[in-house]
């Protein structure tokens, strides 16, 4: 965190994150937590990629963001044929991979696949050799369960060769996540390289007879899902209020009123710490629940599951809420750009933008079928 508190400010005006943080990234072993130990990688459990992605949102989001975004496409890559395993880490076990998994359009060939087209919000994809990118067939139907996830049928792993990065990326928060686009043009991707969203969603992937430890076992969505959004708003929140705590320390206002006795400011910064802790508390129970089920422990229910999901959509909106109220009550001086108010504040601004974050969405599919309707959840899969 230091560390990356001291590039923040430089970072804030370079549209990628700098190569030196990325090597550090590296070194920590950060991006390989969620990867198969047979990979060299730590395959943790999802809480202890959730803290360190958090706290380096405390000292960068950007950071944060591409930690994420990167490190689950780690987690991802174990569902696919142990072929396309070896080809990205069989050299380089460090081996990164960028995304987008938006729906484009692929035909079926012999032997595989073309696809092409122009794919947006590539996070960190400057600093990847490979990525994945969703694709649905030319006349063939998306049905199941990843019709359900509002997936596409398949995600299609390319090397850095396949694809053009299309510098894009101008934006007031999250700038430094480098999140262009991709443009493919009829590139070829053989059968070991495209993986059906399905057979992941039904626990028939061909990488999990290989990669069949328990963090391959937790339903999909219930890591994804995770793995950016929240624990990268909840840093930027934290980041936040100790910004709020370092500009307004002992201040005395213009009236001779000393900061703590300011209700408001006192009762700002209170919430704030308060409430990033229940959520980020509420996170950790929901694992602690789907591990201890995996391990013979109470079952959780598709109900409970959809719950999960609201819980954790509903995190950006509130650190922004909340971080909107410490940015008002610090008054003009904090616009300037030497303290940290603005670019905390529009990251989380960012961060609770992301279609993941559409807790009336997942409000719909839980509460809604708790209400007894029953076809309302019928396009939703937690």
């Amino acid at each position: 965190m230091p560390t990356l508190k001291k590039r923040s400010a430089a970072q804030w005006d370079c549209p990628k994150i700098f190569d030196e943080t990325i090597a550090d990234l590296q070194e920590a072993g950060f991006f390989q937590m969620l990867q198969p130990k047979r990979w060299h990688g730590g395959e943790t459990t999802p809480i202890e990629s959730f803290e360190v992605t958090s706290i380096l949102a405390e000292a960068d989001p950007s950071v944060a963001w591409v930690l994420g975004v990167v490190g689950i496409h780690h987690y991802h890559l174990a569902f696919f044929d142990p072929k396309a395993q070896e080809e990205v880490w069989g050299d380089n076990p460090q081996t990164l991979i960028s995304s987008p998994y938006a729906p484009g359009k692929a035909k079926r060939v012999d032997g595989g696949y073309v696809l092409s087209g122009r794919w947006g919000f590539s996070s960190g994809s400057d600093h990847c050799s490979w990525t994945f990118l969703g694709g649905n067939i030319d006349g063939e139907e998306n049905t199941g369960q990843a019709k359900q996830s509002g997936m596409a049928q398949y995600c299609f792993l390319l090397p850095r060769s396949d694809y053009e990065i299309i510098p894009n990326w101008d934006v007031h928060g999250l700038r430094a996540t480098g999140s262009n686009d991709i443009v493919v043009k009829d590139a070829f991707i053989p059968e070991h390289r495209a993986l059906r969203w399905e057979s992941v969603l039904t626990n028939k992937a061909p990488g999990l007879k290989m990669n069949d430890g328990l963090l391959y076992k937790i339903p999909f969505f219930q890591i994804f899902s995770r793995a950016t959004q929240a624990p990268s708003a909840l840093g930027a929140l934290k980041g936040l209020v100790q910004t709020f705590i370092d500009f307004n320390y002992q201040k005395v206002s213009r009236h001779g009123v000393n900061i703590s006795a300011n209700q408001a400011a006192v009762l700002a910064v209170s919430q704030a710490l308060s409430h990033a802790e229940e959520m980020k508390t509420q996170v950790y129970k929901n694992y602690a629940r789907v591990i201890a089920e995996l391990e013979k422990g109470p079952s959780i229910s598709m109900d409970e599951r959809r719950q999960f999901r609201f819980q954790s959509s509903q995190i950006p909106p509130r650190c922004a809420h909340l971080a909107g109220e410490l940015f008002r009550l610090s008054g003009g001086h904090a616009i300037y750009k030497q303290y940290d108010f603005g670019r905390l504040y529009n990251d989380l601004i960012a961060i609770q933008s992301h279609q993941l974050n559409n807790y009336q969405h997942h409000a719909n599919a839980w509460a809604g079928t708790l209400l007894g309707d029953e076809k309302i959840a019928q396009n939703y899969f937690a």
